[in-house]
Order: C-alpha cells, then structure tokens, then sequence
C-alpha cells in the first residue's frame, strides 16, 4: 500500500512540473527572437513617433521589455491564436498600448494589431529590428 501512494504521488508532481502553464506564452522564437520597434500607432490620429525611441523585447517568460537609450520599462504580455495581450502598468506612455489586441497579421518580421472593440479604430503594428 506505501509503495502505490509513492507511486501515485510521484506521477502526480511529474505530471504537474511538466504541465503547461495557464496564460503561459508558446515558445514562438519568431515573436521571442531579436527587438521589435513601433512602425504605426494610430488612436484617433497617427501616433507614432511617440514610441520612436522605444526597442521591444518579447520574452518567453512573458515579460515585455521597452528600452530606451536612458530607460528599461517592464511590462508582460501574453499571445493567443487571435489576441496579443500588452500592460505597461500605468506608465506615462507606454500604458497606451495596454489592451487585448486582436492579431490581423503576424509573420516572422511583423505583427499588426487593431483594438478588439469594433467601436475602436485603434492600430498598432510593430516591425522587427
């Protein structure tokens, strides 16, 4: 009898350690790989040069990271076959880009996003450095 309950409970921590994450992103090195940068912006009227200083960097481990030349912002992100999830917090500018985005395209170079509210013309596109 103690060695079946050693048994079951050792498949049920191998089970669990090796189990995917909820809310985890897939390892896509496309997305995961190199800087991105902010190619368009549009919230009722083109802004982007307010990101023109910012690289990105989309990490496995779901964190998003905004470099600048004086400053390292973090934030997370989260993907899904249709949505691409931003939060910058509350900070000043990038928490603009907070939103569940709805994926248009997305290649190996680019991701093209628009707001998930029909109501909203929001767009935001990023390129890879």
């Amino acid at each position: 009898m103690k060695l079946n309950v050693t048994a079951v409970l050792f498949l049920a921590v191998s089970f669990f350690s090796c189990a995917k994450k909820s809310g985890s992103n897939p390892a896509d090195p496309s997305i995961t790989t190199g800087t991105w940068r902010i190619s368009y912006y549009w919230d009722k009227a083109d802004e982007t040069a307010n990101f023109s200083a910012y690289a990105f960097m989309f990490n496995s481990d779901g964190t998003l990271m905004a470099h600048t030349s004086s400053a390292m912002i973090t934030g997370t992100w989260n993907e899904s076959s249709t949505k691409l999830t931003i939060n910058f917090g509350a900070d000043p500018v990038l928490s603009k880009l907070n939103s569940s985005w709805q994926k248009t395209e997305k290649t190996s170079t680019s991701i093209k996003l628009k707001d998930d509210n029909p109501a909203q013309d929001d767009q935001l596109y990023f390129v890879k450095n």
